[in-house]
């Protein structure tokens, strides 16, 4: 992560010894610059499971990679990652919701 994150929270949480020493090994090797940088990176990695998940698994996640890659014009950019997964989320949890509502 390069950049600073905008409008964060600070938050208390409790994590297995092992995700610590983990998420410690990955500082020290220099993959990240802190600690709160690298669980920053792991939820966001998080947020891309269960986004690929609602897509319908990495096939149908890599039609969209594809899709949005193959016309540079569409207006996709640098985004937020976690503005963008979570819409990508709602986006899909209404679709599931009105697949099962009939709408």
């Amino acid at each position: 992560m390069n950049k600073p994150l905008r409008n964060a929270s600070v938050v208390s949480v409790n994590l297995p010894a092992s995700a610590v020493g983990e998420l410690n090994d990955r500082v020290a090797a220099g993959e990240f610059a802190t600690l709160d940088e690298a669980v920053t990176a792991s939820l966001l990695e998080l947020e891309h499971f269960r986004a690929v998940e609602l897509l319908g698994g990495e096939a149908a996640f890599q039609a969209l990679v594809q899709e949005i890659e193959a016309d540079p014009q569409s207006g996709v950019g640098e985004v937020d990652a976690f503005e963008f997964l979570h819409a990508l989320v709602d986006r899909y949890e209404r679709m599931a919701d009105e697949q099962d509502t009939g709408a």
